[in-house]
């Protein structure tokens, strides 16, 4: 088998269950690249009663016909303390159990005081199982980011946990047989300690999906000076995503006699503070809070309708939704953390606003709606960086990276086992 060791948790209703739309989707991808060769796809991960689930994502049952194997361990809401006194040792009984059978082992880091991935990776070096490793985020940098300006103890226990976290992706990327390291930031952190690194991305859209040359031309060619600018966000409603940001930033454009408009597709826990927010004139009737879509054509259908993406993150991430913007034609307007300005270096599509200047990135999306033929050229730009990055492209790049891991690990697995005639 294909085993995933996750942190992201399996919902269980009865004898269903179920996972994230999205997740859902990629797992399938994962399913289709593999062709087969390792055996079945398994997700070994935490469990949570459906009654319990947030509600902030759609979910999707995996029923036998998806030939995607789910085994939910441990319930994902004990607390760290809980994990070390009572819940590891089922979660390593099961991690362990499953390595077993594995071919291949996939997993990363997600957590120092409760590393549930970390687990799968440890398991698979003790067996000597093939084994794929994963980071998406630089983690360290995003809590150095977080604890800035925060009391020196803060800061010290921020500085601990990055020094650990990155200790242990350092041990793993030593010892994995593929490293997959999303973005340039984890590429330096990783790369030079790695056996096999591997730079990609994590899309799920297809290139089937991908707006059409000639609807986008249609869309831009609309688009006047002084006529109205739509953005759009599509993600969860987190404060880290820096909502509050892009409407004041929004309300700053408008003050100043911009036409903007704003939709927000999602849901989270700050979504009655953002509607709140978005009550007040002059965003009134401006901002619409849409709610959460299930992950698939449709929506990549509607993101079409809007001019931009507009992504104001307080913190460092990747996130998946830059590029689902893309193939939809949008350009992206973002804050520049690591991962937006290298978007910005290697895609072309990409208006970077300071995040530490709200005056200037206020101006920057007046400017946008000023002169919408800079938006143009960035559109065309942002369809082909969705050409390039499809997930049916990337996915059989990592798979090709996979399998040609695995060989060299079997190669060299026989060549350190004597054989049956020369042992005697």
């Amino acid at each position: 088998m294909y085993l995933l060791t996750i942190h992201v948790p399996i919902l269980v209703d009865g004898d269903a269950l179920l996972v994230q739309t999205d997740w859902k989707r990629s797992l399938l991808l994962l399913r289709d690249s593999l062709q087969g060769l390792f055996g079945q796809v398994t997700v070994l991960a935490p469990s949570l009663p459906v009654a319990a689930n947030p509600g902030t994502q759609p979910l999707d049952r995996v029923s036998p016909s998806d030939d995607l194997r789910l085994v939910p361990s441990f319930d994902v809401r004990c607390r760290a303390r809980e994990y070390w006194l009572r819940e590891r040792r089922r979660w390593v009984h099961d991690v362990d159990r499953l390595v077993a059978e594995a071919r291949v082992v996939h997993a990363g880091v997600n957590d120092v005081y409760r590393p549930i991935c970390f687990e799968g990776i440890r398991a698979a070096v003790r067996r000597g199982t093939a084994c794929v490793f994963v980071e998406d985020t630089d983690v360290p940098y995003a809590v150095e980011q977080a604890t800035h300006g925060a009391s020196a103890g803060e800061r010290l226990r921020g500085w601990a946990y990055g020094r650990a976290y990155e200790a242990m992706g350092r041990w793993a990327v030593r010892r994995a047989d593929l490293s997959l390291l999303k973005g340039a930031a984890v590429m330096r952190r990783y790369a030079g300690f790695a056996r096999n690194p591997r730079a990609f991305h994590d899309t799920s859209y297809r290139t089937a999906e991908v707006i059409p040359i000639g609807e986008l031309d249609a869309r831009v060619s609309r688009l006047r000076p002084g006529g109205p600018l739509r953005f759009v966000y599509c993600g969860r409603l987190i404060e880290r995503k820096g909502l509050l940001r892009s409407l004041a930033l929004l309300r700053a454009a408008i003050s100043r006699g911009a036409d903007l408009t704003f939709d927000v597709i999602g849901d989270g826990p700050q979504r009655a503070e953002l509607a709140a927010a978005a009550a007040v004139p002059p965003l009134a009737g401006r901002v619409r809070l849409l709610g959460a879509v299930e992950y698939g054509p449709e929506l990549l259908r509607r993101l079409r309708a809007y001019d931009a993406l507009l992504f104001t993150s307080t913190l460092e991430e990747t996130p998946r939704m830059i590029f689902d913007g893309y193939a939809a034609g949008l350009p992206l307007v973002a804050t520049d953390i690591p991962y937006v300005k290298e978007r910005h270096r290697e895609d072309g599509a990409v208006v970077v606003l300071d995040g530490n200047d709200d005056r200037g990135s206020a101006e920057r999306l007046e400017e946008a709606w000023r002169r919408p033929d800079l938006l143009a050229g960035l559109a065309r730009a942002a369809r082909a960086a969705a050409l390039s990055n499809s997930a049916d492209v990337w996915y059989g790049r990592r798979a090709e990276w996979t399998f040609d891991a695995v060989a060299r690990h079997d190669a060299a697995h026989r060549a350190r086992t004597p054989s049956a005639t020369g042992s005697g």
